[in-house]
């Protein structure tokens, strides 16, 4: 069997959208066959963490991961130790640069894996350069949208394959409630954003548009979902704003209660900074998609991949007009949420799920 080593500065029990991403990929694996090498921003919950995995953990003693010599030396050590003959790096940039170091230590075959922020490490020519060095030393970079391939391919250069590997989603824990075949799910329309709180998400547009909804719906309900460096602002901005409420982070269960009960799940996601902030792909809109709910995305960067025009809406994130007439004609509109749920649902299960996504990584791994 091919034995695996798979090198982050991102992984659990540290929370993330790049954490929770290598952590359900690593769970598809032989776990006897798979190593990880990762960070350590919590020594005590790190180790109850790997205790609790059947494969193994092994954790460099520093909160950050860098390519120095130190790193270096000892990735190529556990390469040889173990045994090891693919060698994944969970975030092409930086890691990626100890490619070379990894081949030359006896691995023979390198998987690099982005995200959405190389598009911004690809418009600064400094960076760009190294994302060079990286694509010249690597077998296979992962890409999760098609967007974001456009974007990064020739800073990577033409040397390595290119493979799809966006996240696939638990259409098991995501799926439809039963609901009455009432207009609305609950006793009053509810719209769901759930997402970090960051500037780039739209949260804000959310808020600034809810008072032209409630004059269509006067009882309707915006629950935004998660935390972050934006959380202080969106609350005062919606502090004299009705029906709005922030939940902060919640439980997983809960926050998959929340989706599924939604009338619409709206994230209108808007790039930012000249295109270096944008959406690489955007997990959450496939998890109301199998969860039965409509959708409305913003157009930034990948986001518009994850849909279809049966399933959901694409909007300018930065169009507050085109935003609320999205979200009140959908409200409108029971039959066609109905049939944008159903068609949602089918997407995520046929093009997006997990197992479909956990057979092309062991693919592009050669597991």
């Amino acid at each position: 069997m091919t034995r695996v080593l798979l090198v982050t500065n991102d992984f659990p029990p540290t929370l993330g959208g790049i954490q929770s991403y290598l952590r359900d990929f690593v769970a598809a694996l032989n776990p006897a066959d798979t190593v990880v090498f990762a960070s350590t921003q919590n020594k005590h919950a790190a180790a109850q963490f790997d205790a609790a995995q059947d494969y193994r953990v092994i954790r460099w003693p520093r909160k950050i991961m860098l390519p120095t010599p130190a790193t270096t030396r000892e990735m190529c050590r556990i390469i040889q130790r173990e045994k090891i003959d693919t060698v994944w790096f969970g975030a092409a940039a930086p890691l990626g640069l100890m490619a070379k170091a990894a081949r030359e230590a006896g691995a023979t075959h390198i998987v690099a894996t982005t995200h959405g922020h190389e598009v911004g490490w690809a418009m600064i020519p400094g960076a760009r350069q190294l994302l060079a060095r990286i694509g010249a030393h690597c077998d296979v970079i992962t890409y999760i949208s098609e967007y974001t391939l456009k974007r990064i391919r020739g800073a990577f250069g033409e040397h390595p394959h290119y493979a799809a590997l966006p996240s696939g989603v638990d259409t098991e824990a995501f799926r439809p409630l039963t609901h009455p075949g009432t207009e609305f799910r609950g006793q009053t329309p509810q719209v769901v954003c759930v997402s970090r709180l960051v500037r780039r998400k739209g949260q804000d547009a959310l808020i600034k548009v809810w008072p032209e909804v409630r004059e269509h719906f006067p009882t309707a309900e915006l629950s935004i979902v998660g935390d972050g460096p934006y959380a202080r602002g969106l609350k005062k901005l919606a502090q004299h704003t009705e029906g709005v409420t922030l939940t902060g982070r919640t439980s997983v269960s809960r926050m998959r209660e929340l989706i599924a009960s939604a009338d619409i799940f709206v994230m209108p996601a808007r790039t930012r900074l000249g295109g270096i902030d944008v959406e690489g792909l955007g997990i959450v809109y496939l998890e109301a998609q199998a969860s039965g709910v409509p959708v409305i995305a913003g157009d930034s960067g990948g986001a518009p991949e994850t849909l279809t025009p049966d399933s959901g809406i694409v909007v300018d994130g930065r169009d507050l007009e085109e935003l609320a007439s999205a979200i009140i004609t959908l409200l409108g509109d029971p039959q066609r949420r109905a049939r944008m749920g159903r068609a949602g649902r089918e997407h995520a299960v046929t093009v997006w799920s997990s197992q479909r996504m956990s057979e092309q990584l062991r693919t592009v791994l050669k597991v």
